[in-house]
């Protein structure tokens, strides 16, 4: 057996609470390294008298079985729900490998052999109590929003044109500084149109006054860009889309400020004398050491080493301190504001892995003490465990999982090495924290979905049926639903097609999409079962069956038992599946 393979991390998304009298344990093995494991599991003050001695004893008279759940390239993942009573458990493995017995506790790999003390709690793992304060907490209605993300300067405008350009009038070559004057009341127009696709949840890029088109060159945090409108403009906004069941959040871009923010241009212009020096990170005070022009703007030469932290490496974007005092309750401060003052939902917090740990904990108690469902959703491409403990975020916008989705439908990689990458995502994040990820296949950092896949809209199709099915909460990028393309950024962030050059087609099948999505709680299950891994994917969600065809081949599956086609109702056993095709299947309960 490969010893060095085994391992579990108790308080960790290997072993966390489920609910106040319920644990999640989780093992990780070499692959078809075991037989079966097993464990032992009780509360750690249960002893009994025997021969005049006391002996810990587990709560059950048998070894649990574990549930051999997900493989991953590598390893094997092994999964058991625990019944915690008492709110306190003593648990250890027993490994069956190779004719052999294994105890396996927090300090050694021990042979289980004739006079083994099996019952040591000192060698067991210990979850010492389940506090309800420590129990994470979710706003419910996230988990089935489906969300619907809008770069307001690129969505839609009201209004006269006056000096922006005319409206996709630049495709090719589009920058972050054309501007084509999209605005707030362009969006409360096109509500209408959200609601008839099925959105239910509304991510709005910034909105405060800045520089450039995209806004995250923050310049006033308690003002919206006068190029998007009104704060009334922006209040109507809000009232409309709860009128239409619609929930909206705000961009909150703490990690840094814009170049024009009064704050830093007071410390450009009077350095250290400035209050504000210590809200951001500079060197000394000759850190600006390039021209500015006439307009004010920074002109640094390339390859230059700026002498102050920033987002990436542009001196438009500098870093903020948010450990400062003041600083950090001016943030907080903004945080409150518009929750108080406008009612919107919550907000997605952009570079929030920059951002210190100890501010995400401020923030969230900030917020939830304003409105305890508001959704706080951080800007995290990576493994996210460490905001998601209740104590920082609701979710992240999951690229862990937008990036194998990537890979596979844009053929780099096989279904069996998709289902793999799949496997060990579902193991990632507990299953309390996954149903209310944001889950995505493109945003405004990203290339477009569409050109992705070499503007193949089946295969469009195919990558978002993937997303609604998986569990946690899918979002669209503006546009995805009619056709809307474009590479990287500030390529994807062209301006939104109305009118005739939408693909209606395309839209009715989102339409379609969503309201299965809503009618189908299956969706929402944490876990699936992989029917099928080669490169037309099939897996059970519960009672739900999803193929998804990736490959110019028609696929034919067999059933023992009937299903229904959830989009034309019809029942069958044998199901075809075009080449690029897919099927939404329901098990059809039999009469009684």
């Amino acid at each position: 057996m490969n010893f060095a393979a085994v391992r579990h991390i108790p308080k960790s998304p290997m072993a966390y609470a489920q609910d106040e009298e319920t644990l999640h344990i989780y093992l990780e093995t070499a692959k078809d390294d075991l037989q079966k494991a097993e464990l032992i599991a009780g509360d750690p003050f249960d002893y009994i008298k025997l021969e005049g001695k006391y002996r810990w004893r587990p709560s059950s008279e048998k070894n649990l079985a574990m549930e051999k759940l997900y493989s991953g390239r590598h390893l094997d993942y092994w999964f058991l729900e625990v019944k915690a009573p008492s709110k306190r458990t003593k648990y250890a493995f027993i490994l069956h490998a190779e004719g052999s017995r294994y105890f396996y506790g927090p300090r050694r790999i021990s042979e289980i052999k004739e006079g083994f003390n099996l019952y040591d709690p000192f060698e067991y793992f210990n979850y010492p109590d389940i506090p309800k304060e420590d129990l994470p907490t979710f706003p419910e209605w996230a988990k089935n929003t489906v969300w619907y993300q809008i770069f307001p300067e690129r969505f839609a405008r009201k209004g006269p044109a006056g000096s922006h350009l005319p409206w996709d009038s630049v495709r090719e070559g589009i920058t972050n500084h054309h501007l084509f004057g999209g605005n707030l009341a362009g969006i409360r127009e096109r509500l209408p149109y959200l609601a008839d696709l099925g959105i239910t949840g509304i991510y709005l890029t910034p909105i405060f006054e800045a520089f450039s088109a995209h806004k995250y060159d923050t310049i006033d945090y308690f003002k919206i860009d006068p190029q998007f409108g009104t704060e009334a403009d922006f209040r109507e906004l809000v009232r409309e889309c709860h009128s239409l069941g619609i929930r909206i959040i705000l961009d909150a871009v703490f990690n840094h400020c814009g170049w024009f923010h009064p704050f830093f241009q007071d410390v450009i212009k009077r350095k250290k004398a400035s209050p504000y020096w210590d809200c951001f990170f500079i060197e000394d005070e000759n850190f600006i050491d390039f021209p500015i022009s006439s307009s004010g703007l920074p002109l640094v030469p390339e390859n230059h080493r700026l002498k102050f932290r920033t987002f990436g490496k542009t001196a438009l974007m500098p870093k903020l301190n948010t450990a400062h005092p003041f600083l950090e309750e001016y943030l907080l401060r903004v945080a409150r504001y518009w929750i108080e003052e406008f009612d919107i939902d919550g907000w997605r917090l952009d570079v929030s892995n920059e951002i210190s740990h100890e501010f995400w904990r401020k923030f969230r108690k900030t917020v939830k003490a304003v409105k305890p469902d508001a959704y706080i959703v951080g800007e995290n491409w990576d493994d996210a465990n460490l905001w998601l403990r209740g104590d920082q975020f609701d979710a992240v916008m999951n690229y862990e999982l937008a990036h194998p989705l990537w890979k596979f439908f844009s053929g780099e990689i096989d279904g069996e090495e998709f289902s793999l990458r799949i496997n060990e995502l579902l193991v990632k994040y507990p299953k309390n924290v996954a149903p209310y990820m944001y889950n995505l296949l493109d945003s405004h950092d990203t290339m477009r979905m569409l050109k992705r896949v070499g503007d193949n809209k089946e295969k469009l199709k195919l990558a978002f049926v993937f997303l609604f099915a998986f569990t946690g909460s899918p979002a669209l990028f503006y546009g995805d639903e009619i056709g809307l393309t474009g590479g990287g950024d500030p390529d994807c962030r062209r301006c939104m097609i109305w009118g005739e050059g939408q693909d209606r087609e395309l839209f009715a099948f989102f339409k379609r999409l969503i309201s299965i999505r809503k009618e189908n709680p299956d969706f929402t299950a944490p876990d699936l079962i992989w029917i099928s891994t080669d490169d037309c994917l099939a897996f059970r969600k519960q009672n739900t069956i999803i193929i998804i065809n990736n490959s110019p081949a028609e696929r034919v599956f067999r059933f023992e038992e009937t299903l229904s086609d959830l989009e034309t109702g019809k029942q069958k056993e044998e199901i075809k599946i075009n080449p690029y095709g897919y099927r939404i299947l329901k098990k059809v309960r039999p009469m009684v």
